[in-house]
């Protein structure tokens, strides 16, 4: 998902928090994502925000609904801008993590 976020990176706009500390950024609503499960094929999703919830998030529906299916998802993908519409091949590379739920990962789009 290009949100348009990614300008914001290194910036304190990025988390956006507000007087409460409660993050205000886009993400994927659950029922986008439940379309996807239920409609396409996509084995993962990816955005350049904190999550693939909304930042606003207290429940994770998301997160919840879709990496159970054994369906991937990648957070604060940087340059997503430059990657074309269709078309492009992402490769990812991540270390392995023993009982871990994630970790830094190189991300590249061949175009």
């Amino acid at each position: 998902m290009l949100s348009g976020w990614g300008k914001h990176m290194g910036t304190e706009k990025f988390r956006n928090p507000d007087a409460d500390g409660k993050m205000h950024f886009p993400g994927f609503h659950v029922e986008a994502a439940q379309m996807l499960l239920e409609e396409t094929t996509a084995s993962g999703i990816a955005v350049d925000t904190l999550s693939l919830d909304h930042g606003m998030s207290g429940d994770f529906a998301t997160h919840y609904a879709w990496l159970p299916q054994n369906r991937w998802g990648i957070e604060n993908l940087a340059n997503l801008e430059n990657v074309p519409d269709k078309g492009a091949t992402l490769v990812v590379g991540a270390p392995s993590h023993k009982r871990g739920t994630g970790g830094p990962a190189r991300i590249f789009a061949l175009v």
